[in-house]
């Protein structure tokens, strides 16, 4: 999985060498107008990636779903009956949601802030070696996360940008429920809603057009600094998007996107939960990488005003397990500037 990545990668960036201006063809509206195409932006799963002109806002809501059924240790499946041989507890299934309300301001052509705070709801499905079922719940708000866009480089077809970006723990780290061991109890690390530490969140976006297409790259990353009051601290992350769309009219697009994802282990360990009895409270079987392709449709309903919908499903996924594997993905949300 991980060559998978890196080969995305150099494929990305060896484009972008070669790509010649002059081989794309030039748009025939100014670039204030084109701002206002349906596929302007990037697909909705993606976020930061435009700039926006002095003095301009733009306020945004996205839901996100995404759920997972069945486990994987590395990419080969494992049955719950395997996991409980050696657990007493298993996860089955799992579904994750926010709702995400954003906002960005311009404070110069050059500088974009962006601030986005997710209201999340997990949901784990759960079996016992005995055969009991029970299912936890954790609700809340996640991190806050503040970015600054700050372009690099442009012209009328392309745009690169550096994503300066700063997660502060507004998400619960301390999440509990009730479970065969007590009323109570607090949950395992990924039913938590934060990660209950200052993250960094450095990220390179680029973005072209012509006439009747438009493409993209990013890449971010998510560096965890300090342990959190729980005394752990999550795995960093990396993660990267390729994404192509089509505009139809002035008014309908669709896109089609890969985005790969890879994260570490846990450092560190909360001193409530027994690694020993459910996979999912073991620092060390956490880490994992995938790869997702999603296909978006977008929808210019007036000058700045935007709906958008974003699925898709993994094409490969490697995971230190055992640990759920995700079976889909879908963000929808609306846009409006101003």
């Amino acid at each position: 999985m991980s060559r998978l990545i890196l080969s995305c990668l150099l494929f990305l960036f060896t484009g972008l060498a070669w790509a010649q201006p002059a081989a794309i063809e030039p748009l025939e509206e100014s670039h204030e107008v084109h701002t206002s195409r349906p596929d302007s932006h990037a697909p909705i799963g993606v976020m930061g990636d435009h700039l926006h002109k002095k003095g301009e806002w733009m306020v945004s809501y996205r839901f996100k779903n995404m759920g997972m059924d069945g486990s994987l240790n590395g990419s080969s499946d494992i049955s719950d009956q395997t996991i409980l041989k050696a657990y007493r507890i298993t996860p089955t299934r799992m579904t994750m949601s926010a709702h995400m309300l954003g906002l960005m301001v311009a404070p110069s052509d050059n500088v974009t802030l962006m601030f986005g705070l997710p209201f999340m709801h997990k949901n784990m499905d759960h079996i016992t070696r005995a055969g009991g079922k029970f299912t936890t719940t954790a609700d809340g708000v996640g991190d806050f996360k503040a970015t600054a866009l700050v372009n690099l480089w442009k012209n009328d077809n392309h745009e690169l940008h550096f994503n300066a970006g700063l997660s502060l723990p507004t998400g619960t780290v301390e999440a509990r429920d009730s479970t065969p061991m007590g009323p109570d109890q607090i949950l395992p690390y990924p039913m938590q809603l934060g990660s209950g530490t200052i993250d960094l969140n450095p990220g390179l976006t680029y973005t072209g057009e012509s006439e009747n297409w438009s493409w993209g790259g990013q890449l971010l990353g998510t560096i965890r600094v300090g342990s959190n009051k729980r005394g752990y601290t999550l795995g960093n992350e990396g993660e990267f998007s390729i994404w192509g769309a089509r505009r139809f009219n002035e008014h309908a697009s669709s896109s089609l996107r890969l985005n790969g994802k890879t994260w570490g282990n846990i450092s560190g360990s909360d001193p409530a939960l027994n690694p020993l009895l459910i996979p999912t409270a073991d620092p060390n079987l956490r880490a994992g990488s995938r790869l997702d392709a999603l296909l978006g449709l977008n929808s210019l309903l007036s000058d700045g005003n935007r709906l958008s919908i974003e699925a898709g499903v993994p094409i490969a996924q490697s995971l230190d397990g055992p640990q759920l594997k995700t079976k889909y993905v879908v963000t929808a949300g609306w846009q409006y500037s101003f």
